[in-house]
């Protein structure tokens, strides 16, 4: 081999491995990060995900009407190709019997994205091994404000709301419509749409 084809040979190689590094390095990251294609939860047109409210105590404060049986249920529609914009909307089966009177608690409200989060450390928060997907949203209820929401894509196909209800600090024996809350919801995909 002259010195020349040598030269040339090497070019050659180091010329592929920045390009090769630069994939690895892309690889390692997406792992890390968690790169997943998060299309498998969106819902088809006519299909919802559908849970009532988790029965715990602790997981209804401030969403049920004092004496109310734990009945609230909520339907949710997902697109996670606007993770970054409006990802979903949510509305709820309370109308007469709910914190907002004639109106339901939701009513098609649109899950806004909150773009801020996604340049924060809290961004990467996990929830957990069986978690594919975490973010944060705002979702506007028809008579309780602005609430906060985690969304969870879990890897059983299923999806978890958090919602946390802002309120001033309440006077004793407040009713649950002036008092802070949080609630969860497990949803399942129902073809055809929720029952209500």
């Amino acid at each position: 081999m002259t010195a020349r084809h040598f030269r040339q040979n090497s070019k050659s190689r180091l010329g592929s491995q920045p390009r090769f590094s630069f994939l690895l390095t892309l690889l390692a990251a997406c792992s890390a990060l968690g790169c997943h294609n998060l299309d498998g939860f969106d819902t088809k047109p006519g299909d919802e995900y559908c849970a009532p409210i988790l029965r715990q105590p602790k997981f209804q404060d401030g969403f049920l009407p004092t004496g109310h049986p734990p009945d609230l249920e909520l339907a949710l529609t997902l697109n996670t190709d606007k993770l970054t914009s409006e990802p979903g909307r949510l509305r709820s089966n309370d109308a007469g019997t709910g914190l907002c009177g004639a109106q339901p608690l939701f009513q098609e409200a649109p899950l806004r994205a909150i773009p801020e989060v996604d340049h924060d450390a809290i961004s990467g928060l996990s929830f957990g091994e069986g978690h594919e997907h975490d973010f944060f949203v705002w979702v506007d209820s028809t008579c309780q404000g602005t609430m906060l929401g985690v969304v969870s894509l879990l890897k059983n196909d299923q999806v978890e709301l958090r919602l946390f209800k802002p309120a001033h600090k309440p006077v004793p024996n407040a009713p649950p419509d002036q008092t802070p809350g949080f609630a969860m919801f497990h949803f399942e995909v129902q073809k055809g749409g929720c029952d209500f």
